[in-house]
């Protein structure tokens, strides 16, 4: 009996520690995949407003709700922008899918307009964890050109370049 429920245990143990793993898995599959820090006429949000923003990608093959997550630009930064959690519908991520965040300081225009502006003369983009201590992506750049957009290149996802034809909640091309 005692080897049974040892037996019984050990399972419980490995299913446990699987779901564990597969929760890492999920999140380390979310990406900050393009951004635009100096939006002059390129990407109006949906008041029209031309604002900098940031891209997140979902490479996995689940959706991800990054509301409760936090962002920042700064990486001393005691104080990160809490991303909402008060509207899964619109902070969810689906898999393979795009999800442009606002950086205007406008928050009161919803849940994905944040409280951080980026400087075009270079800073950092960070998203992090909701434990607010583990970085899930992050990238320190330099000055912007006005109009022109860094993100992922699509043929070497390791690597940053420009993108005059900015794409925000679409694959970068």
């Amino acid at each position: 009996m005692k080897k049974l429920f040892f037996i019984y245990c050990f399972i419980i143990f490995i299913i446990s520690c699987n779901k564990d793993k597969e929760k890492v898995d999920e999140i380390s599959g979310l990406f900050i995949n393009e951004f635009l820090a100096s939006n002059d006429a390129c990407c109006a949000d949906e008041n029209g407003e031309y604002d900098d923003w940031v891209e997140l990608y979902n490479k996995t093959e689940s959706p991800i709700d990054i509301g409760g997550m936090y962002f920042t630009d700064k990486p001393d930064d005691d104080d990160p922008y809490k991303i909402p959690d008060s509207i899964p519908s619109k902070t969810t991520i689906p898999p393979g899918g795009f999800l442009v965040l606002w950086c205007d300081k406008d928050e009161e225009q919803g849940v994905l307009h944040l409280k951080v502006k980026l400087s075009a003369d270079g800073e950092s983009v960070i998203l992090i964890d909701k434990d607010r201590v583990s970085i899930i992506d992050s990238l320190t750049f330099e000055s912007q050109k006005t109009d022109v957009s860094m993100g992922r290149d699509p043929t070497n996802f390791l690597q940053w370049k420009t993108f005059a034809n900015p794409t925000p909640g679409f694959p970068n091309n």
